[in-house]
């Protein structure tokens, strides 16, 4: 067993894991600025927006974008209830805005879905690691 966590092997599997999850709950695109409702449709109607990114969820419609001024990576995020009133408002003042994107609606995957495609590489990886291991404890027999 002491030969095991002597090996590069070992280290190397440990060092993978812990890069994996440094990079899943890393997540660098934090919003520069979010808006309340009254904000957003203050600014949109003051033509201050440039681009808005539309993605319905449920009840609310999540809305990103850029305000005049803003460097390259700078955004805004806000919400608004998704309902007829909000969409007649964004489609009167959405006169000025160069670029409007709207995307469908995304279907959440179950919380099991997301554990089980992360978690069976690295079943595999540890499955694999305990056949070598065998193989290599019958041959010293």
């Amino acid at each position: 067993m002491k030969q095991i966590f002597r090996s590069k092997i070992f280290y190397l599997i440990i060092f993978l894991v812990i890069l994996g999850i440094v990079l899943v709950c890393n997540d660098d695109n934090e919003p520069t600025e979010k808006l309340t409702e009254d904000e957003f449709f203050a600014t949109l109607e003051d033509g201050k927006v440039t681009s808005i990114k539309l993605v319905p969820q449920k009840s609310v419609i999540e809305i990103s974008g850029r305000l005049t001024g803003y460097e390259k990576d700078q955004y805004f995020i806000s919400s608004v209830p998704n309902s007829e009133i909000s969409l007649d408002r964004i489609n009167n003042a959405a006169e000025d805005i160069e670029k409007i994107e709207v995307t469908p609606e995304d279907k959440e995957t179950s919380g099991w879905v997301t554990l089980l495609t992360m978690s069976i590489p690295f079943m595999i990886i540890f499955i694999l690691f305990l056949v070598i291991l065998l193989f290599r404890v019958i041959i010293k027999r």
